[in-house]
């Protein structure tokens, strides 16, 4: 009878801790079709701004779901392709396709480095994820100045991408630490509860609050030559 007790208790206990937030590797945090909506504006723009580009000129997919636009356009300034050649290619998966184009198996850098420190908790499991988590902390951190470490931090807990676009950018703009606001969403409040908290229009997260420190060009496919006609003798 004591076995048995001590065995329910003992699997009580551990139920707790795997289900305690504090101590699980990462918390799932939903974000909202609003808050998801900002944060796609807010990409565009940044990106558009860094990149040298229209929103205009973004690929339908690449509208759709902004977050392609940061490994397309770092893999096209790394190889000097233009960004129509490699998304013709994209079928092949991201770290193939950099792999093909020459790029040595390092060119994350820093950024692999930082993202192993949490590399339990990391949503991104696939390759091609994992590409497009490095190149997107590698922009915000190129954008903003965030520290990756942090970035990949947050990442640990749950927080998507569109979260730390909008709190990387809020607290840019508000001259304070992401943290808070990261710690609130993790929390559960969403963007327009924090919003509300520090007094910012709901509809202005998506506005950048700073210009690059710095812009990049993107190669340009070169117009098809036409074909000269031979002289006649």
């Amino acid at each position: 009878m004591k076995k048995t007790l001590f065995a329910f208790a003992l699997s009580l206990l551990l139920t707790c801790f795997a289900l305690s937030p504090a101590l699980a590797d990462t918390t799932a945090v939903h974000i909202s079709l609003s808050d998801r909506g900002l944060a796609f504006s807010l990409m565009q723009q940044t990106a558009s701004s860094y990149f040298q580009l229209n929103i205009g000129d973004f690929h339908p997919s690449v509208k759709k779901s902004p977050l392609q636009a940061f490994p397309l356009f770092y893999l096209s300034i790394a190889t000097q392709t233009p960004p129509e050649t490699i998304w013709k290619q994209k079928g092949k998966g991201w770290g193939k396709l950099a792999k093909e184009l020459g790029l040595p198996a390092n060119f994350h850098g820093k950024y692999m480095s930082a993202k192993n420190k949490h590399k339990k908790g990391s949503p991104a499991k696939n390759d091609d994820a994992i590409f497009e988590e490095l190149l997107t902390i590698r922009f915000l951190h190129e954008y903003y100045g965030a520290d990756p470490d942090l970035l990949f931090y947050w990442r640990s807990r749950g927080l998507t991408y569109e979260d730390l676009f909008i709190g990387i950018n809020l607290g840019y703009r508000l001259q304070k630490s992401p943290v808070d606001f990261f710690s609130l969403r993790v929390a559960g409040k969403d963007w327009r509860l924090i919003a509300a908290e520090v007094k910012v229009p709901y509809s202005t997260l998506s506005k950048p609050a700073t210009a690059p420190k710095k812009t990049l060009s993107l190669p340009k496919e070169k117009p098809p030559q036409k074909n000269k006609k031979a002289k006649k003798k």
